[in-house]
């Protein structure tokens, strides 16, 4: 099974993205050889004229693959995952079952464009690095109190991943879980474990060996 061309997965320098720790774990649970770079965001002239040459965006992460310049985290998965499939023998990223893949998507979205007090009230410099001693506000509240109600409705199985199989989704929401252990807000046991079972996976565990102040 061959890899080449090189892939190249550019990031940012403090490793506190919740896109790049995505991209670069499914890059790692595919078992793909890769470099890694470090960009200042913004991406500053000229190599964001490149950038937008190359990839349309000017944005981190971003995924090189020979001639092929791609951005934003969803996008890096579902290319990944189906330039190296698994009927090659590579490991799965989404589920195989066609309603848990569509639950996955869901899930993801949902991640991506909402939740927007929560992130910021709870960034995630927090879980990689400080956490932050003051109460969330009411909307940061709100976020957190659908947040927990989503992880308990999809985790109330029971298993220790969100399809029974780990998915790439497992490490969105599981990002998201941790914005409120690492800064012990209340939670769940059964969703504070499932974060930090998560946690220990290898994939995320190579993201965590990059942050310069990591602290989970």
């Amino acid at each position: 099974m061959s890899t080449d061309p090189e892939l190249v997965l550019y990031a940012e320098p403090t490793w506190t993205s919740p896109w790049v720790l995505h991209a670069l774990v499914a890059l790692e649970e595919k078992g793909l050889p890769y470099r890694t770079e470090v960009v200042p965001v913004p991406v500053a002239e000229p190599l964001r004229a490149e950038w937008l040459r190359r990839g349309v965006l000017a944005k981190v992460p971003m995924l090189v693959h020979g001639e092929f310049w791609l951005s934003e985290s969803l996008a890096i998965s579902e290319y990944v995952a189906e330039t190296f499939p698994s009927t090659q023998g590579f490991p799965r990223l989404f589920p195989a079952d066609l309603r848990d893949r569509g639950r996955a998507r869901q899930l993801m979205g949902l991640l991506r464009t909402t939740m927007f007090a929560l992130r910021e009230a709870r960034p995630t410099s927090t879980v990689f690095g400080r956490p932050v001693k003051t109460p969330l506000t009411d909307k940061a509240h709100a976020d957190a109190s659908e947040l927990v109600r989503v992880a308990g409705q999809l985790l109330a199985h029971g298993k220790p991943a969100l399809f029974g199989a780990w998915c790439i989704a497992d490490v969105d929401l599981s990002l998201a879980l941790m914005r409120l252990v690492a800064n012990d807000d209340p939670l769940p046991a059964q969703l504070a474990d499932y974060a930090h079972a998560q946690w220990q996976r290898p994939s995320i565990r190579k993201f965590l060996s990059n942050v310069p102040t990591q602290r989970l």
